[in-house]
């Protein structure tokens, strides 16, 4: 009876260990968006190993080398939203083999003013190492699946012409986002009565565009 117990204990102790594992390891993809679309090269250095590599299709070579490249690059056009699902992991002692499916947007702002929201979706492959207990990115490619390229306007500024438009906050880059102040973030706006035509201003816009 003892030795079952142990058996049974040991089994739910790696079981949790692999779930823990696998947490740890989607906390840093997520942690790595966050990073990218608020330029933040501190937070995007810190979700790979100083030694990784990264093969990106425009960028191949060293991990961090590629993040003192691209956030500046990022920093260049007006935003940019990266969001993963999908992740699949295979744990193999403390290394890692992650698919996780990508959907980035990239907007570009031409020179009369309007929007070109570049588009695309794939998957990273993502080699994970875990060293002194932390999880790390060592090794990353990826699989592109998809592209689009979508012309747009400045809709935020389109539905705020002429009155008071669709209230709302903005996105920014690192350290002005809001997301930053953390449990300090601004007070809420309770007192703020819903728009009477909601969808009006957005009929119109098809209009503009």
């Amino acid at each position: 009876m003892a030795g079952t117990l142990e058996a049974r204990l040991a089994a739910l102790e790696a079981e949790v260990g692999a779930l823990r594992d696998k947490d740890a390891i989607k906390e840093v993809i997520h942690r790595y968006c966050r990073a990218a679309d608020r330029c933040d090269l501190d937070a995007f250095k810190a979700c790979y190993w100083p030694d990784g590599r990264d093969d990106h299709l425009f960028y191949g070579g060293n991990a961090w080398d590629f993040c003192d490249y691209v956030i500046p690059v990022l920093r260049k056009i007006e935003a940019s939203v990266h969001a993963i699902t999908n992740t699949i992991i295979e744990l193999k002692g403390d290394r890692a083999f992650c698919e996780s499916q990508w959907s980035v947007v990239h907007r570009l702002r031409k020179s009369d003013g309007s929007f070109l929201d570049y588009w695309h979706q794939g998957r990273y492959l993502d080699i994970f190492e875990k060293r002194d207990g932390e999880w790390r990115i060592l090794e990353r490619t990826f699989a592109n699946d998809m592209d689009r390229l979508i012309r747009t306007k400045d809709i935020r500024a389109i539905m705020n012409q002429g009155g008071e438009g669709v209230p709302g906050k903005s996105g920014a880059r690192h350290p002005n986002d809001p997301v930053y102040k953390g449990f300090d973030i601004p007070e809420l706006v309770l007192d703020r009565p819903g728009m009477e035509d909601l969808w009006g201003p957005y009929l119109a816009m098809a209009e503009i565009l």
